[in-house]
């Protein structure tokens, strides 16, 4: 007699989509494949929409987020894009739940930029978890500039932005924060802090974060949340095949030529998916890489003009505060000033290829990684944390029934 197979308990991941954020929770949609789960991926219609044939096994609906025709290729006018897309997608993933996916849904996982996500699932009484991309001491950063904000101590004198931040590490200072806190900041960021920093009515947080590296911020949003927080960092050595996540097409031509040159002697330059430098930055860069006498490699986007050490040259958001950790924390960097020079770029790149003090850093860089690697194997700490993760949802599935 032939069985009726049971239906896999379906998980509704919604991305922010940008690289940084829509990778890892790509990722993560793979990882809880893997662990039986029916995966669905609400993502924005028009702005960097994700490519489905690179993920067969998902299911991918998209939202009309209002943003066809308009430029969303700059920073300037983020959160204006931010907004729109937090009001416009929230009525179509309403209506994908109820028409498609009604009474099949474990829970709602969704990147803390798109918040309107958990008015959703409030309205529909569906367990909503909150995805932070990053580590627990960003958002903490974050909830330093609010309390800032409210004891009415912004702008800051520039003579106190080199004291340590009283909330945070004791290597971070006020300048450090990823919202400059010199100048007055407008009530529009100011409440764009609060919504994404929100967990509102959330069951569990996950974060793109180690405990080994990330242990005291965990501990006290925990205690702050009082929901269970699941470290799953760093979420791609998690990951159980690799996947094609990029929203831009890669260029793998220079395989090739890196094959032709020993280990650890090219020096590898990029300025992530969002950043960009004017053109006085970036011959000051070009000059001075190329006076190093270093083998390098340069991945420059369209639009933009780890176990080794870093050169950090940090630009916004979470950039300065992992600078701050590389260098004067983990030991694994060194940072260029905010001015940009060819001859402190060159200083910079023959410390850390050729001088000793880049052989300590790249001895302590492997260390690192090895621990890494630890946290994501059986019985380490994120592979621990990705187990109650998936009991938990679980649990939620079961709670959903008594009710």
């Amino acid at each position: 007699m032939e069985t009726l197979e049971t239906p896999k308990p379906v998980v509704v991941l919604v991305p922010f989509p940008l690289q940084g954020h829509l990778t890892p929770m790509l990722q993560l949609g793979t990882i809880l494949h893997s662990r039986g789960f029916s995966i669905v991926i609400a993502h924005t219609q028009h702005f960097n929409p994700p490519n489905p044939t690179n993920h067969p096994e998902f299911t991918f609906f998209p939202l009309s987020d209002g943003l066809s025709g308009r430029d969303t290729s700059s920073t300037g006018n983020f959160l204006e894009i931010i907004s729109a897309i937090n009001t416009n997608c929230k009525q179509p993933l309403e209506k994908c739940i109820l028409n498609k996916l009604q009474g099949q849904v474990a829970c709602i996982i969704y990147d803390s930029l798109m918040y309107f996500v958990d008015d959703v699932a409030h309205q529909l009484k569906l367990p909503s978890i909150f995805f932070r991309a990053t580590t627990a001491v960003y958002m903490q950063s974050y909830y330093a500039v609010l309390a800032l904000e409210e004891k009415k101590m912004i702008p800051l004198p520039e003579s106190q932005l080199q004291e340590p931040v009283p909330e945070l590490h004791s290597v971070l200072r006020y300048q450090d924060l990823p919202i400059s806190v010199s100048s007055k900041i407008s009530e529009t960021l100011i409440q764009f802090i609060k919504n994404f920093s929100n967990i509102r009515s959330s069951v569990a947080v996950i974060w793109n974060s180690v405990e080994m590296l990330d242990h005291s911020a965990l501990q006290q949003l925990q205690h702050q949340y009082q929901v269970p927080c699941f470290p799953l960092g760093p979420i791609h050595k998690l990951s159980p095949s690799p996947s094609q996540t990029s929203l831009l097409p890669e260029d793998t031509t220079c395989i090739t030529w890196l094959d032709k040159h020993a280990p650890k002697s090219v020096l590898s330059r990029s300025l992530g998916s969002l950043a960009t430098m004017g053109d006085k930055e970036l011959v000051e860069t070009a000059w001075g890489i190329a006076n190093s006498g270093q083998r390098f490699l340069w991945v420059v986007r369209p639009s933009s003009v780890n176990g080794v050490p870093m050169i950090c040259r940090p630009c916004f958001g979470d950039q300065m505060m992992n600078a701050r950790f590389l260098v004067h924390v983990w030991k694994m960097g060194i940072e260029l000033g905010k001015v940009v020079e060819r001859e402190s770029v060159e200083k910079a790149i023959r410390m850390v290829m050729v001088d000793e003090l880049g052989n300590e850093m790249r001895h302590t860089a492997v260390e690192m990684k090895g621990k890494l690697e630890l946290s994501v194997r059986k019985d380490g700490s994120s592979y621990r944390s990705l187990d109650e993760l998936v009991e938990f949802i679980i649990s939620l599935i079961h709670t959903q029934k008594m009710n």
